[in-house]
């Protein structure tokens, strides 16, 4: 629990950023009056939105961090999407939802969001979806910023070491609602995150953020023991009257 308690935390349970609506700045305080680190949810915020809800955390403690969605890698497959697009047309025409005809690619305000960071810096900040440039992330750690990387495999913990991030989020196929894969042209194996996290650990030496279905008290005590530095919870904090 070294790296967490360098940022004055005194639980290994972390709590997860939900984007969306569930992570909300009530619920990042109520997991840091419990000595947890919680990390609010930029992803499908505007910079204005982020920068009101650092605010409001920062004005009663220290012991938070923000995720932030990286741009997709990948660019979208206009024939992939067409045929998604159709699979989908009889619902959304159910409910009245205009579907594009051609994908929109859209880098959730990755710019702006960062200006805000590096205007407003926090104690950590981590990624999902992809790697940052590294230009993002020399400037974030330039403002004392630690650096975590959501990874889904050994390879992808490799790449974010070589990154220069300072810890990891090992993410296994039981997280609730996405994968945090690198490329969605890869699928995550639904594997034991308690397997993955000892798979990562023998292979970098980064502290370890275990995320992935965890639910119980026995989950956190079982990826603690398999190598992980904290264990990452957040669909079951959605019964927390926070969210």
């Amino acid at each position: 629990m070294t790296w967490l308690s360098g940022l004055g935390a005194s639980s290994p349970v972390v709590a997860a950023p939900m984007a969306g609506g569930p992570t909300t700045p009530a619920l990042v305080l109520a997991a840091a009056r419990t000595g947890s680190l919680g990390f609010l949810a930029g992803g499908y915020l505007g910079a204005a939105a982020l920068q009101d809800q650092v605010a409001s955390v920062r004005a009663v403690t220290d012991l938070f961090g923000v995720n932030l969605f990286a741009p997709n890698p990948v660019p979208v497959d206009p024939a992939a999407y067409a045929a998604y697009r159709d699979l989908i047309r009889a619902e959304a025409d159910r409910y009245a939802v205009e579907l594009p005809d051609d994908p929109i690619e859209d880098d959730d305000a990755w710019r702006d969001k960062i200006d805000v960071l590096l205007e407003h810096p926090v104690p950590v900040v981590s990624f999902t979806f992809g790697i940052p440039d590294a230009a993002s992330l020399a400037a974030l750690r330039d403002v004392g910023t630690l650096l975590v990387q959501t990874v889904t495999s050994v390879e992808e913990a490799g790449a974010a070491v070589d990154a220069g991030v300072e810890a990891v989020a090992v993410q296994a196929a039981g997280a609730g609602g996405h994968s945090g894969t690198l490329t969605p042209d890869r699928v995550p194996p639904d594997r034991p995150l308690t397997a993955l996290v000892s798979e990562i650990r023998a292979a970098v030496a980064l502290p370890i953020l275990a995320a992935g279905g965890l639910a119980s008290a026995e989950d956190v005590a079982a990826v603690l023991a398999a190598g992980a530095d904290a264990a990452v919870v957040g669909p079951v904090l959605l019964l927390a009257d926070e969210t």
